[in-house]
């Protein structure tokens, strides 16, 4: 598949201070968990992690023996990721939506797979949402989740967007308080959340797909040139393998979209 953007070639200035293991030959990458986005990431009650993107990170460091992943058992909100990806704290980051501000501070790589935003509603709410139009005749107050792309994307249609907070699970209780008529976010994340939250008789998904987005892994423009390049092989070797797409089969087939 072709690259929508080519990552830096291998001789270049090294941009951050890489962390070298000298018997392993390991290069240390950093990369933080997003808050409150299951099953992209999840943390199991026994410790530890689980989801889609430690899969594809643990994949890809059996791909690639010499990156290891640190920092991603770190959850942060999206600004937070975007910051670090600014300032080359962070390196990567797994599993984000295309938007102008990521292209400018970081390489798009691999896509990893698709996303369908849908809405959901309190059960008692009987409105039809079959497409954007629809959604901006009706003109309510939608929940979002904190620095997510499509955030901006509502306000461009002159919706208005409450994304004040990067807890989904309090997205959802708003609306069930009164506050926001729709929480707008990923169907694979609505369905595991409501359903984690045994939230089925208190909020309904409504049917239409409202749009259908690819997701990338993203590295930092201020990573090290042979660790992007790294990661970028490993990726490409997933993905011709199949093994994204199995991650990715594994994780949806948990969530039984309705």
């Amino acid at each position: 598949m072709p690259m929508p953007h080519p990552l830096p070639p291998l001789a270049g200035a090294v941009l951050f201070s890489l962390a070298m293991n000298s018997q392993a030959h390991t290069i240390a990458v950093r990369i933080l968990g997003q808050e409150s986005i299951p099953p992209k990431w999840v943390a199991k009650d026994s410790g530890g992690l689980e989801g889609i993107c430690p899969d594809i990170l643990s994949a890809m460091e059996k791909a690639e023996p010499r990156l290891k992943f640190t920092g991603h058992d770190e959850f942060r909100s999206v600004p937070v990721i975007e910051q670090g990806l600014e300032t080359g704290a962070v390196h990567a980051a797994c599993a984000l939506l295309d938007s102008d501000k990521r292209r400018k501070i970081a390489y798009q790589s691999v896509r990893l797979y698709t996303v369908k935003h849908r809405l959901a509603a309190t059960a008692t709410d009987k409105a039809v949402v079959e497409s954007i139009d629809d959604l901006v005749k009706l003109k309510p107050l939608i929940t979002t989740s904190r620095g997510a792309a499509y955030s901006e994307q509502l306000r461009q249609l002159g919706l208005e967007v409450d994304d004040s907070t990067g807890d989904n699970v309090t997205n959802l209780r708003k609306i069930l308080g009164g506050h926001g008529r729709f929480v707008y976010m990923n169907e694979m994340t609505l369905v595991w959340l409501i359903r984690e939250q045994r939230l089925q008789e208190k909020v309904r998904i409504l049917p239409a797909i409202l749009k259908e987005e690819p997701i990338y892994f993203w590295i930092s423009k201020k990573t090290d040139a042979q660790a992007a390049q790294l990661m970028q092989q490993a990726l490409q070797k997933l993905q011709r393998n199949g093994e994204l797409n199995r991650i990715y089969e594994r994780w949806t087939s948990v969530t039984n979209p309705p």
